[in-house]
């Protein structure tokens, strides 16, 4: 007779398998945080880097617009006009008569301290002003114009006498200057712009700095002159104008120094402007140093890198002054080969 075997009893792990397992576990978990920290950082480290391209490429890429604009005065005609030189800050006396417009752009040197609309600026950071009329839209409608605003009108009509008006606008009589048939007034007006570039130390300023160097905005609007943030982490500034020599439409020479003398470098003989700024990131980087590197900025201009966490790049451009540039330049004809 053949015997039933008995099925064996279940066992479960001891004691030493489950530490083993435990600590296969923990080994395993510990690799993934950690794989997951250095991803996580990697991807903080790449967020700061793209951060830090877009603001520097978007600071060159609005002072290339502002500076190519600068001088842009519509219709006024600028044969026997000269440039007057209004302060930066000015917001009355702005450098408008029948022979004068106020100069298309000013540097203002890192030394001057004197321009007081310029709030928290940065120390031994240079500025610059640009001058000239609206060029954004179509031209503003005398009906229309904003209450304590400047705007310049242009005469179509040789019996005004006058070629341009510069008024503020707020009586019927401001903007009287006829249209092409003498009769009518011309119904367009473009608004005076002047803006003043500078970098501040800080984006938010008030009671509590936030420390962060800032690509800043001075602007006139109506009789004050209003400070708007720009770009954030735009810690130095360098520029180089390009001055014409002999009247021809191009740079001849490029220098910082910020003569108003008669000469080469006289402002309105600025045709050109080599652009040079120094982004940084908003955040430190921790264990970052870049104190063995130095940045140039213009020929003239080293920037040495230091141990505080932030990473730099810089952004150079050359900016053409085209309404400036473009009226002096002479154009010969060579009359064609007879056959």
């Amino acid at each position: 007779m053949q015997q039933c075997k008995l099925p064996s009893r279940q066992k479960g792990f001891s004691l030493i398998e489950l530490m083993v397992g435990m600590t296969i576990g923990l080994i395993l978990v510990a690799g993934l945080a950690l794989m997951f920290a250095n991803s996580s950082q990697s991807g903080n480290e790449l967020e700061k880097s793209i951060r830090q391209i877009e603001n520097g490429r978007y600071a060159v890429e609005l002072l290339q617009e502002e500076i190519s604009l600068a001088g842009y005065y519509a219709e006024i005609p600028l044969h026997g006009i000269a440039y007057s030189s209004p302060a930066a800050c000015e917001t009355s006396a702005l450098g408008f008569s029948l022979t004068t417009l106020p100069m298309p752009i000013m540097g203002i040197a890192a030394s001057n301290v004197s321009e007081i609309c310029l709030t928290d600026r940065l120390a031994n950071s240079p500025a610059f002003v640009i001058h000239r009329l609206s060029a954004e839209g179509a031209p503003s409608n005398p009906a229309s114009a904003a209450l304590g605003t400047t705007y310049v009108q242009s005469s179509r009509c040789s019996a005004d006498g006058v070629p341009f008006k510069a008024a503020t606008a707020g009586s019927a009589s401001a903007f009287d200057l006829k249209a092409i048939d003498c009769a009518t007034t011309n119904p367009q007006i473009r608004r005076y712009v002047s803006r003043v570039y500078y970098l501040a130390s800080c984006s938010e300023c008030g009671s509590v700095s936030d420390g962060i160097p800032t690509l800043k905005m001075a602007e006139l609007r109506g009789t004050t002159m209003v400070v708007a943030p720009l770009v954030e982490g735009i810690e130095n500034m360098v520029l180089e104008y390009g001055f014409d020599t002999n009247a021809d439409g191009q740079p001849d020479v490029f220098q910082t120094n910020l003569s108003t003398t008669a000469g080469a470098d006289k402002w309105d003989n600025v045709v050109a402007v080599r652009l040079h700024l120094l982004a940084r990131t908003i955040d430190r980087s921790a264990d970052y140093s870049d104190s063995s590197k130095t940045y140039q900025l213009g020929a003239a201009s080293t920037v040495s890198g230091d141990a505080s966490g932030f990473k730099r790049r810089v952004y150079t451009s050359t900016v053409r002054i085209v309404n400036e540039a473009g009226r002096r330049e002479t154009v010969s004809y060579k009359p064609a080969s007879s056959p």
